[in-house]
């Protein structure tokens, strides 16, 4: 019972996840109840911080900067990329060099600030099927 208690006691003093991190989970129970069939959909956590050794080993098994957050694939092949960024965050360089490259081959891609905004964009693209929130 004390183990139970020390346990319960380290847990409210965890500060709750950042906003980002929370609306990326939000997108993701999002996508899990609502994605239309055929939909293929992945997050890539690579922004987060890391030792020096998990980068480097990342980096040496072929991690490239810059590519957005969410990779969706729609039932006839077409890949669609979506950053999310907290309010007017600017793109990184990195980034910025993704999106041009995406642009460059038609690829769709999108960088929502809110879960609003990634919830409207994925109603476009029509990874959505009806309406989820009001």
């Amino acid at each position: 019972m004390t183990a139970q208690l020390d346990l319960l006691a380290r847990n409210r003093r965890r500060p709750p996840p950042a906003l980002e991190v929370r609306t990326h989970i939000a997108i993701a129970d999002l996508l899990a109840v609502a994605a239309a069939p055929g939909w293929i959909c992945t997050h890539y956590p690579l922004g987060e911080k890391r030792s020096a050794e998990t980068g480097a080993l990342l980096k040496r098994m072929g991690n490239k900067p810059g590519f957005f957050d969410w990779l969706l694939i729609s039932p006839t092949g077409v890949h669609h990329w979506m950053e999310l960024k907290r309010g007017a965050a600017p793109l990184t360089p990195a980034q910025k060099y993704f999106q041009v490259q995406m642009n460059m081959r038609g690829v769709p891609c999108a960088v929502a600030r809110s879960y609003r905004a990634a919830e409207a964009q994925l109603h476009a693209w029509g990874v959505l099927r009806g309406r989820v929130s009001a």
